[in-house]
């Protein structure tokens, strides 16, 4: 560790990770409270479920894990991709001088947020039989759409919160509405109202958009103005291009698990979702990344400071690959005693075919980290374009095994190829983008 002293006093602490490089307190204070809060969340998620399937059973085990999947898919398309653009576009003023232009934004975030979300649940509602009967197989389930409107339109809210913070570099204002709202509220509500899963639905949406807003007035009370025509169209047309990239990493997702369905049985099938699952929690652990160096690269890219970002993100890549290599390698070596430990015996078919999909891992997890840089300096969704051309590279993949006469496609390999091939685009993106901007 190396620290500079000033009049008895330290003022600069840097810690020597070997191949990594120096890490300063400065960055540590930065990613790690964030770090933790989600690791709070997924705690409090798991929690969440074991409540439910004691307090409600397996019948609302299943209602309650339906809705929880429905909201984290109808969601984005209210938030309109403003859950990434609202922080960029906050960061890249900031990193200007411009605060009145940040103000705009902030304005605008909302008002595109909360009209889409008014009109999404308003639909949801007229046509709540309809609704019931398509995600949740049959109208007897309409009763859920009215609070599953609330969480929606709470998360929304909850989403501009937190983006405002971001951008504004408030990590801790941030961390700590994101801890209250998805941490604490879930298992207090679930603990405190028990045998009624819609109303617990409605109160926790309710919550959610009670300190979500309660958040918010401070700094809605400082905006100035309600001209924010053009900075409203700045966020939806960045926005907007980037909800595809959302659906097409789902369907990547997706897609090989439908496959191997078609080709080799349900059972077959599962075994892939449990590795792709299993890959997934790996990854998990670099999502929080985004949520600091997103709005750090825009307000970076936006005063100059390219040679500084460059080697910020070199630092955070290094990392990652570190973290990430030593998970799959644990996994690797240990997924059948692990397998059995988590499912019982004769599941060895499992430990096989995930020990394959965790090699995925490492090109995904560059992908989490060099996505935000891209987001940061492209106004443009090219984020979205190489997951398109990541889906396009597996579907190839499949389609021209068929061709050629193999009864079973290689699904597997094809969906590691597209992984790579995200890495690969990403990591040429960001070359090229600090090239042009002087970055040799």
């Amino acid at each position: 560790m190396n620290t500079a002293v000033t009049n008895g006093s330290p003022v600069r602490r840097r810690w020597n990770i070997p191949w990594v490089g120096q890490i300063s307190a400065r960055e540590i204070n930065e990613y790690a409270p964030t770090f933790a809060t989600e690791f709070a969340v997924l705690i409090s998620q798991m929690l969440v479920y074991k409540l439910v399937a004691h307090y409600l059973g397996k019948g609302g085990f299943s209602e309650y894990a339906v809705v929880r999947r429905l909201v984290s898919l109808i969601a984005p398309v209210p938030l309109l991709g403003i859950g990434v653009g609202l922080p960029r576009y906050i960061g890249f003023s900031n990193g200007s001088g411009d605060e009145s232009a940040a103000s705009r934004y902030y304005g605008a975030g909302i008002c595109c947020v909360i009209a889409a979300s008014v009109i999404c649940v308003v639909l949801m509602n007229l046509m709540r039989a309809r609704f019931a009967f398509v995600f949740f197989g049959s109208n007897a389930y309409a009763h859920f759409v009215f609070p599953l409107s609330a969480m929606i339109i709470g998360l929304c809210v909850h989403t501009v919160a937190c983006g405002h913070f971001r951008g504004h570099l408030a990590m801790n204002r941030a961390n700590l509405l994101q801890f209250i709202n998805l941490a604490v509220m879930p298992p207090l509500v679930f603990a405190l109202i028990h045998n009624d899963l819609e109303r617990i639905l409605l109160v926790l949406g309710c919550l959610w958009i009670l300190i979500a807003g309660a958040a918010m007035v401070p700094s809605v009370l400082r905006i100035r103005t309600i001209k924010v025509l053009p900075e409203a169209k700045a966020l939806l047309k960045y926005g907007i291009q980037r909800v595809p990239g959302d659906f097409t990493l789902m369907a990547l997702f997706t897609l090989p698990v439908t496959v191997i369905a078609h080709f080799e049985g349900v059972q077959q099938a599962g075994y892939v979702a449990f590795a792709i699952s299993a890959m997934s929690m790996i990854c998990a652990v670099f999502q929080p990344v985004g949520l600091v160096l997103l709005p750090k690269a825009t307000y970076m890219f936006a005063e100059g400071s390219h040679r500084e970002l460059r080697l910020h993100v070199s630092r955070l890549l290094k990392m990652s690959l570190l973290i990430s290599g030593s998970l799959t390698l644990f996994v690797y070596m240990f997924a059948a005693p692990l397998i059995r430990l988590y499912l019982g015996n004769g599941y060895e078919q499992v430990a096989g075919m995930v020990r394959l999909v965790v090699i995925g891992s490492l090109p995904y997890s560059i992908y989490l980290v060099l996505r935000n840089v891209i987001d940061a300096f492209h106004k443009n969704g090219v984020t979205a374009v190489i997951l398109l051309i990541s889906l396009a590279v597996f579907c190839g993949a499949v389609v021209t095994s068929m061709f050629r006469g193999l009864t079973t496609p290689p699904v597997v390999p094809a969906f590691l190829l597209a992984l790579g091939t995200m890495a690969v685009a990403s990591g040429l993106e960001c070359r090229r983008i600090f090239v042009n901007s002087g970055e040799r």
